[in-house]
């Protein structure tokens, strides 16, 4: 997701150091605030750390007025909410929202070029190769691709999702997911705290209504590959695997 907001500001014009409008207790910070922006010009919540030779941490907010903040203290909450700018801010989304609505958020943004993808013949050839392995789902940064065999739907995209016993918890790549419907998300195998081994399924988000079911007759329990590396970022140039 980081190198896709990356790729989205790619031709951004860079800032000049001279123009940023600092609050005065900044101005300390404006060199080192410029680096940071020349290389993500989209942020809007920057940590720096560069005060007369000693390394500091503070956090710079942009304003509505276009004025960065006095700086902050980054406690280790605050900091990470700076390294989730990264992401966040490059897809046009607030770095103070709930980060799991966020990458769900941009899951949703990504979803419509994970669908052409479909339309690649080198994405087509390694979906027939995989298919002929054996493997009928494919994961890779929150993206589903899932070979649908009731009714001849053959290859679709679907998303990964988490339960909130599964946030935090450990992915079990060995487990299986069976599924009774036709959600839009999975949710893949995880181990709980406790060692249990929850098996993957399908369902709905919270405001799709209830997934369409199954017969019973058709369930399917099927494991899933992890793949490496972010598939959707090589959609207008190199793919990974090619």
């Amino acid at each position: 997701m980081l190198a896709e907001a990356l790729r989205r500001h790619a031709d951004d014009e860079l800032p000049d150091a001279a123009v940023l409008k600092l609050a005065p207790e900044s101005e300390r910070y404006r060199q080192d605030l410029a680096e940071r922006l020349a290389e993500m010009p989209f942020l809007k919540l920057v940590k720096v750390g560069r005060s007369n030779n000693r390394w500091t941490h503070a956090l710079l907010y942009l304003g509505p007025d276009g004025v960065w903040s006095k700086p902050y203290h980054a406690g280790e909450k605050a900091a990470l909410t700076a390294e989730r700018a990264k992401i966040a801010n490059g897809f046009g989304l607030s770095h103070s929202t709930h980060w799991g609505k966020t990458k769900a958020s941009i899951r949703q943004i990504l979803l419509p070029r994970a669908n052409q993808l479909l339309q690649l013949a080198s994405v087509q050839r390694m979906l027939a190769e995989a298919f002929a392995r054996g493997e009928r789902v494919l994961v890779s940064n929150g993206i589903v691709f899932w070979y649908e065999s009731d009714g001849g739907v053959g290859w679709q995209v679907k998303e990964t999702s988490s339960t909130r016993e599964s946030d935090g918890a450990t992915i079990w790549k060995e487990g299986t997911i069976l599924s009774s419907n036709h959600g839009r998300l999975v949710v893949l195998p995880y181990i709980k705290e406790n060692g249990e081994h929850v098996r993957g399924h399908t369902k709905n988000g919270p405001n799709d209504g209830r997934a369409l079911p199954r017969h019973r007759d058709h369930y399917v329990e099927i494991p899933f590959s992890l793949y490496d590396g972010d598939l959707m970022i090589g959609l207008f140039g190199e793919l990974p695997y090619e």
